[in-house]
């Protein structure tokens, strides 16, 4: 006999979130029934009944229609620990408005980038599946019926999210299991249903954690690489990971992925002020785009605690910006939402946590 879904509920209770890093397979083996059987149980559950086990946020900000939340995930040591996640209002040119869910895949991260809020706490630890899951569930909660009543025209359960980007806290493939796992139970057919082309990726140039990826075959799964410098003398300074893996096997990793035919590279470029914005820099970033289907975003630098960098005015920004459109690349500017809020591209990560991070690891 299937079990209820009340008594379903109620087994699951609010410390005990794992349900949320399961697939309709693994939830009907946990629960001693087939998928079939499970399925409807399942559907309920993951589309409308997580209230018995969604975490109650411990921070909520908002600045127009953006929020910016924060889940305790806690430590080893029983520490309170947060991840940070962004719901961000998006527009079209003709009108069309939507949310872009942008989620955490750590607490901290260990890559290093020093434009980076986050990479100055260092890694804390990895999210579970579960963990990354939520933050999308409290996502939907958090969104009243009217902004949901928007979106009534996209699917997914008019939950008001369009796009899910892991583009948080923390460098999804340093946290590849976890990470590909919650990608697994979000497009399940018969639970939440966000398919991989509406969620994106974003790496530093992990080489490695790209080809695993690939191996998937998930082929509409869309991909951000933060590049932020096209020679690797200067990229060095900024992003270590790139001694290891360079610029040269960064792209050779990206034309080898198995990408849908038509599906493109999003290549991330925050603007540090006189550090590479120049024309050079613009023309190098066009010779490393060469065969690659791309568009390249660039994101002004958002101030941070004790910022090592200038913020580009918006003249060193539109000049960049046409300098790479003259190079033959189609490049947008990334319009910046969440500064006051410390949500912006780069900006989050509690400073509370930085660097006795080691002890709570």
């Amino acid at each position: 006999m299937t079990p209820s879904f009340e008594s379903i509920a109620c087994a699951a209770t609010p410390t005990s979130i794992e349900v949320l890093g399961q697939t309709l397979a693994e939830f009907a083996a946990k629960i001693g029934t087939s998928p079939r059987a499970a399925r409807g149980d399942y559907l309920d559950l993951m589309r409308s009944g997580l209230g018995a086990v969604l975490p109650e946020p411990v921070r909520v900000q908002r600045e127009g229609g953006l929020v910016k939340f924060c889940l305790d995930v806690g430590g080893a040591d029983g520490t309170r620990l947060e991840t940070e996640s962004v719901i961000i209002p998006m527009s079209g040119h003709r009108g069309s408005t939507w949310r872009t869910l942008c989620v955490s895949s750590q607490v901290g991260c260990r890559m290093g980038c020093t434009f980076c809020e986050t990479a100055r706490m260092g890694l804390v630890r990895n999210l579970t599946a579960a963990e990354i899951v939520a933050q999308f569930a409290v996502a939907r909660a958090l969104l009243p019926p009217s902004e949901k009543d928007k979106f009534a025209d996209y699917r997914y359960f008019n939950s008001g999210i369009k796009n899910i980007v892991f583009m948080g806290m923390g460098e999804p493939l340093d946290n590849f299991d976890e990470v590909t796992q919650a990608i697994r139970v979000m497009n399940e057919p018969n639970g939440i249903a966000f398919p991989h082309k509406q969620i994106t990726v974003s790496t530093v140039g992990q080489v490695d954690g790209l080809r695993r990826l690939g191996e998937l075959g998930w082929h509409n799964l869309r991909i951000a690489i933060s590049l932020n410098a096209a020679t690797d003398q200067l990229r060095d300074q900024i992003m270590p990971l790139n001694r290891a893996m360079p610029l040269a096997d960064l792209k050779r990793a990206l034309l080898d992925y198995p990408a849908a035919p038509r599906s493109i590279f999003l290549i991330e470029y925050v603007l540090l002020g006189g550090f590479n914005d120049s024309d050079e820099d613009a023309r190098r970033v066009a010779d490393f785009c060469r065969g690659i289907r791309c568009v390249v975003n660039v994101i002004p630098y958002n101030p941070q605690r004790g910022a090592l960098y200038e913020t580009p005015d918006d003249e060193a920004v539109y000049e960049f910006v046409s300098a790479l459109r003259r190079h033959g690349l189609f490049a947008k500017r990334r319009l910046t939402q969440g500064v006051d809020l410390m949500g912006a591209c780069g900006q989050l990560g509690n400073p509370a946590l930085r660097r006795p991070a080691a002890a709570l690891r």
